[in-house]
């Protein structure tokens, strides 16, 4: 029986519709909801991760100002360490920085054999003779605390609170080099252009650690230095009054400063002196760039970086005034002490028409000799950091040292100011040198 019942089929269509409606109506719901939680999911897991990130950044931060404030303490030379070695009774070119402990751990699992290369190694002791003025006492002290300060190149406004004593031993590295060649009679003494202008900023650094800003002098390229120090020297020249500081010069450190550093630099001739035979050089606190000069200029800075040799930097200006008949200015030291190293080019023999400045190359050798100075002015250069000594003197034989005071009592009036006394440590050294049986201990 067929049935037509149009009210009956639109009632059904239109639930039909509506179930449709509402189902529709759901799932959008439903994903406008996950919706809403994927959002506010990611929106929490990016508060979390910037949370994070905050507390990872503030922990850092806190982590570094402790470091910097834990930092174990460094005792740092200010006379080079390796020099001072060479003032031990048992320094040798043919020793290691080190010796390997070799001894047996008592350990049941150890194997005996050949040492391991992790193992422990063992620092020996250097102990230097080291005069303290105070006092009037010599004591021998090891190198590794002597002339120094702890933590003195420490600079707290770094992240990494070391990276000045880093970058300064970094320099004295490279001059160590050299430096050891001229220890080694043997060897042959050539340097680069760069790594001269490298010797004489370590030089240089070593000689002005009182500066404001070294930390600048420290960083900056050697090329940079130069090329200030220029600017600086041809504002002056420019100058209305050129014999006056640059008061309008606003550079990276003081103009004074930089003219000082960047002249030492520029304007000096490497020499490398040998003591003769029966003399040997000392040390004094304010050896490094002690300088030899007259009224107005200076003539030579000396560097003792042995007993038995010195780098010293001499002025061109003094040495080509000495040449002449009627020279205004007189040195203490003889004319002989004076060679000029032999500079190979690498763009081949330059004629005297050629240019320097387009010639010259980083890559340019020089070749220095070792000037053999006579006793007398050895003790010369020994009477200058005498009478230049703050607290402490150290010498290596007890001969020399003594030669060496008795000649500057001899001249002291004469040349020095300060004309400091020595007579204690002079009638020590004598009677040391004159005693026929041993102390007790």
């Amino acid at each position: 029986m067929k049935v037509n019942r149009p009210d009956v089929i639109d009632f059904f269509l239109q639930e039909l519709h509506l179930e449709q409606i509402m189902t529709q109506e759901q799932s959008m719901t439903q994903e406008q909801s996950m919706t809403q939680e994927q959002s506010m999911t990611q929106e929490q897991s990016m508060t979390l991760e910037q949370s994070m990130t905050q507390e990872q950044t503030t922990t850092q931060e806190n982590s570094t100002t402790q470091e910097q404030s834990t930092a174990q303490t460094q005792f740092h030379h200010y006379i080079p360490r390796f020099i001072l070695k060479t003032f031990a009774d048992n320094f040798s070119l043919s020793n290691n920085e080190f010796t390997t402990d070799t001894s047996s751990p008592d350990l049941p699992w150890f194997k005996s054999g050949n040492p391991s290369k992790l193992r422990r190694k063992v620092r020996p002791r250097h102990d230097i003779n080291v005069y303290r003025v105070e006092d009037h006492t010599t004591n021998p002290i090891d190198v590794s605390v002597a002339y120094g300060v702890d933590d003195m190149y420490r600079d707290v406004t770094e992240a990494d609170c070391m990276k000045f004593e880093k970058l300064l031993a970094k320099h004295e590295s490279t001059s160590a080099t050299f430096i050891r060649k001229i220890w080694n009679e043997d060897e042959d003494l050539s340097l680069t252009r760069t790594q001269l202008g490298d010797m004489k900023k370590f030089l240089c650094v070593m000689m002005y650690l009182w500066f404001e800003n070294l930390k600048w002098i420290i960083e900056a390229p050697v090329e940079d230095i130069v090329g200030e120090y220029r600017n600086v020297f041809v504002a002056r020249v420019e100058s209305e009054t050129p014999a006056a500081l640059l008061s309008p010069y606003l550079g990276p450190i003081h103009v004074a400063e930089l003219e000082d550093f960047g002249y030492s630099m520029t304007q000096t001739i490497a020499c490398i002196w040998q003591a003769e035979s029966g003399s040997e050089f000392i040390l004094s606190e304010g050896y490094f760039g002690a300088w030899e000069g007259d009224t107005g200029i200076w003539f030579h800075n000396f560097f003792v970086v042995s007993p038995r040799f010195a780098i010293v930097l001499a002025n061109p200006l003094y040495i080509a005034e000495k040449n002449k008949k009627k020279p205004r200015w007189t040195s203490m030291f003889g004319d002989k002490l004076h060679v000029i190293p032999e500079t190979i080019y690498k763009k081949g023999p330059r004629s005297e028409d050629v240019d320097l400045a387009t010639h010259s190359t980083p890559d340019d050798v020089f070749k220095y000799k070792r000037i053999v100075v006579p006793k007398e002015d050895v003790y010369k250069v020994n009477t200058i950091l005498l009478d230049n000594r703050r607290q402490f003197l150290t010498y290596k034989s007890n001969v020399s040292m003594y030669k060496s005071l008795c000649y500057y009592d001899k001249v002291k009036k004469e040349m020095f100011h300060d004309c400091h006394d020595y007579s204690i440590l002079q009638h020590k050294l004598f009677s040391d040198l004159n005693r026929t049986h041993p102390v007790d201990q």
